[in-house]
């Protein structure tokens, strides 16, 4: 394989200026790049690997999940599907420091080590899962503002919604950059005060001052699902992890911008590194809190049309506490429509990518005068429409479920190749006798993390659906949200199996030309910084918080 060129990307020190992707030859006959800006700092991608994947997922997806499984049930199934999120966000901050570029750069990266078929269909598929996201974060938005609004048509703010997250995307990145870093402040902030706010009513701090305590954790703290005795309880914490999948599945926003960032092989590592404890604390610990507040029985959770059949702010309200509920529900409308506007990011980005390689039509890479690839943005919108059925029949949370298990899926689909892509690139390297000690970031517990990872995404993909299974619970559209995009996954891949020259690349003809660049890379890099300067408090916190 032809060596990659990626002397355009090196300019580590430049801010704002014209960057193109990486040139990578997966037998394209031509090649052609995106003249995307590199204008996002460390700052930025720190505060998206924080916040991308804080959304409706947690405020609002968490509802149902804690209806089914119970409080236990809940915490058990989100904390394996954290295992498993950090696995991959350890797994793409390894790919993305080995070689950066734009348009999720864990996707990009599976044809250089599987084959052209599969890069292609993983890169249609995450930028499906993508656009339909959008969506489904519009909806909730929308249906949202019927807290105070109850009474308004929600066609009026999915229009607003949908053209203001369009007309953001048009804009430099350094603007979608400072607003991500915004909305990542404001939902972090939220996020810690749901938790003290939590703790102290939970000890008799509200209004009413009743104590809590733990009993909403007793005498079911995992509920039985379907069927009765362990099986049901095994079921009830099966069941929470589309929900949980659906809430943790944004981490691959901070990689797609490999060539829109400073110095990244050091920034996008250093943020991916961090998910796990994004994780820990802003899902694990809020979900700790609210399983205290309200019971799993609760008639309300996961039946509501809007955020009123969110834990946090059920919570809230039954301790009489009449600010914060709404607060709760502006600081979520935002975490809607920021969740919103980044996916469409990303699948912009993803469109560039997969039109550098000569996957999609050449005209994606046009971009604006602003480095904004219009067509891209333009054409990853094209499922926003479909927000409009919460103006049917459906109730919102109806809707909202099935784009859950629609993007979970897809989103499983593509984590599981990722980690067979990983696999490959971690044994090529071995075969031909790379050290990983000289990448600029070594993910731990390989390969064995990235193969168990991808035996849990297969195996909850598999059984995704399993509900529907069970007597009296057969549903088309729950069967179809569920396994549809599976279908469409394999028609795709064999399609093209059958239509272009695809052959899997084997390890001798994989291309780690970069490996020199980056060695030398490394050593400028470690000699340009001087840790003495960095404050003694800091550098504690780095080395406890760096995976």
């Amino acid at each position: 394989m032809a060596p990659s060129s990626f002397d355009e990307e090196r300019s580590i020190g430049d801010t704002d200026s014209d960057v193109s992707s990486v040139d990578i030859d997966f037998n394209a006959k031509t090649r052609e790049h995106a003249n995307l800006r590199r204008s996002l700092t460390g700052r930025h991608t720190a505060l998206l690997a924080i916040s991308s994947g804080i959304g409706t997922g947690l405020f609002l997806g968490s509802g149902s999940a804690l209806s089914n499984a119970g409080p236990l049930g809940l915490l058990l199934g989100y904390a394996l599907m954290g295992l498993i999120t950090s696995g991959i966000a350890f797994i793409s901050a390894e790919t993305a420091a080995f070689l950066p570029v734009s348009g999720a750069s864990s996707v990009r990266h599976i044809p250089m080590f599987t084959d052209r078929a599969l890069g292609i269909t993983v890169g249609w598929m995450f930028w499906y899962l993508l656009a339909i996201f959008a969506a489904a974060e519009v909806v909730a938005a929308s249906s949202l503002i019927g807290y105070w609004r109850p009474d308004l048509n929600p066609a009026i703010f999915i229009s607003v919604f949908g053209f203001l997250m369009v007309v953001f995307n048009f804009l430099p990145v350094r603007f979608y950059g400072e607003l991500e870093f915004f909305f990542g402040i404001l939902k972090s902030l939220l996020i810690i005060a749901l938790i003290l706010a939590g703790i102290i009513v939970d000890v008799g701090g509200s209004p009413t001052g009743e104590y809590i305590g733990g009993r909403n954790w007793h005498p079911t703290p995992i509920k039985e699902y379907l069927v009765s005795g362990s099986t049901g309880r095994f079921l009830a914490i099966w069941s929470t992890l589309i929900n949980a999948a659906f809430a943790m599945g944004n981490i691959q926003i901070t990689t797609s911008i490999g060539s829109e960032v400073i110095n990244p092989r050091v920034n996008l590592p250093k943020a991916m590194r961090r998910v796990f404890w994004r994780i820990f604390f802003f899902y694990i610990v809020s979900l700790i809190v609210v399983g205290l507040l309200i019971s799993a029985d609760d008639p309300r959770l996961g039946t509501g049309s809007n955020t009123a059949s969110s834990p946090f702010v059920l919570a809230f309200k039954t301790a009489g506490i009449k600010v914060f509920p709404s607060i709760i529900n502006a600081v979520v409308i935002t975490s809607a429509f920021s969740s919103g506007n980044g996916v469409i990011f990303l699948a912009s980005r993803t469109l560039v990518g997969l039109a550098s390689d000569g996957s999609a039509p050449r005209f994606m890479l046009k971009t604006n005068r602003v480095g904004a690839p219009y067509w891209a943005v333009t054409s990853s919108c094209i499922f926003l429409p479909l927000a409009y059925l919460n103006c049917g029949g459906e109730t919102p949370i109806t809707v909202f479920n099935w784009f859950t298990s629609l993007i979970a899926v897809a989103g499983l689909n593509v984590w599981v190749v990722i980690c067979l892509a990983y696999v490959r690139f971690y044994l090529g390297m071995k075969k031909r006798g790379f050290n990983r000690d000289d990448l600029f970031y070594k993910s731990w517990g390989q390969p064995g993390v990235a193969i168990a990872c991808g035996i849990m995404c297969f195996l909850i993909v598999f059984f995704s659906g399993f509900e529907v299974f069970f007597p009296g619970n057969w549903s088309v559209a729950a069967f179809l949200s569920n396994y549809i995009n599976c279908f469409i996954f394999l028609a795709l891949y064999v399609a093209l199996k059958f239509t272009i020259k695809s052959p899997w690349i084997s390890y001798e003809d994989m291309d780690f030309s970069q490996m020199e660049a980056i060695k030398a890379e490394k050593k400028a890099q470690e000699l340009d910084t001087d840790t003495s300067k960095v404050p003694w408090w800091r550098r504690i916190i780095e080395k406890l918080f760096d995976a």
